[in-house]
């Protein structure tokens, strides 16, 4: 049986995080998605809970830090090198 996708927040709510940051990580090419065109710009996204799984305990055997925090962090140091 093929596995159905989902939608961004059903696929959000899976991995308790907000549906913004889920869409963010898919058009950043960060997270396993596929856009639906709907005209000039892509309005719908669809997930697959198996491939976000998958890619996300990828992601944890080769980091130590979640997904969520190394953005954060990433955001800080930018910010951080502003300052100076």
């Amino acid at each position: 049986m093929t596995e159905p996708f989902v939608s961004a927040e059903a696929a959000a709510a899976h991995l308790a995080i907000s549906p913004r940051r889920l869409l963010d990580l898919a058009r950043a090419g960060d997270l396993p998605a596929y856009p639906l065109a709907l005209g000039r710009k892509r309005h719908e996204w669809r997930f697959k809970l198996s491939e976000l799984e998958q890619c996300l305990a990828d992601r944890r055997a080769s980091s130590a830090m979640p997904l969520d925090r190394r953005a954060k962090s990433s955001r800080r140091s930018v910010n951080a090198d502003a300052g100076r």
